[in-house]
């Protein structure tokens, strides 16, 4: 053997046995099985909730004085509600009532009616004003309101009542008392 041939040898030997130490990850592998193909984007599916929750607070007691006809008050509440809702609104007597005599006596009444507007502030998806307008005949029935797509919106709620004429002599003397529930249900 001649010097080149010795050489070549040699070099052809160190190329193996270096070959040979490389760490794995240097090496010349396939891929595992479970390794996704290199693409030029990359898609990921995201969750999450978000509770619904419908509440009303407020309320108590709205203290009319005499009771005279066409006399007014207004009462605050708030309204939450994170999806479409519908507000009933119930009256347990159709009317302020006389506690004793609801049918009255003699040429005296003993139930004076009145009517209320709601207005309930919404956002659908801009700023807006739900508003209902009922007597206290349509709320024995029980009346009901609908925000359609709209959701509540921060602020105050109002009801305001008036109450009517009566016709014939007037109010029998003594307390009177209403109840109305306004009640809120979600939509989903």
């Amino acid at each position: 053997m001649n010097a080149a041939t010795v050489r070549i040898l040699a070099s052809v030997c160190s190329v193996a046995m270096f070959g040979a130490a490389l760490p794995s990850s240097v090496q010349a592998h396939e891929p595992p099985s479970d390794v996704a193909a290199f693409t030029p984007e990359l898609s990921l599916t995201l969750t999450g909730r978000i509770e619904d929750h419908c509440s009303i607070s407020g309320g108590g007691t709205m203290a009319l004085g005499e009771l005279t006809p066409g006399e007014g008050a207004t009462a605050d509440f708030s309204l939450d509600c994170n999806v479409p809702f519908d507000v009933r609104i119930l009256s347990t007597n159709g009317g302020l009532t006389h506690l004793t005599k609801p049918d009255g006596e003699g040429p005296f009444a003993g139930r004076l009616p009145y009517d209320i507007s709601l207005k309930i502030p919404t956002l659908n998806p801009g700023a807006s004003m739900l508003t209902g307008s009922f007597s206290s005949t349509e709320l024995a029935a029980e009346a009901v309101m609908t925000s359609g797509q709209a959701v509540a919106a921060p602020g105050s709620s109002r009801l305001a009542l008036t109450t009517r004429n009566i016709a014939g002599a007037g109010l029998l003397a003594g307390d009177y008392s209403e109840l109305l529930t306004i009640s809120i249900e979600p939509r989903i």
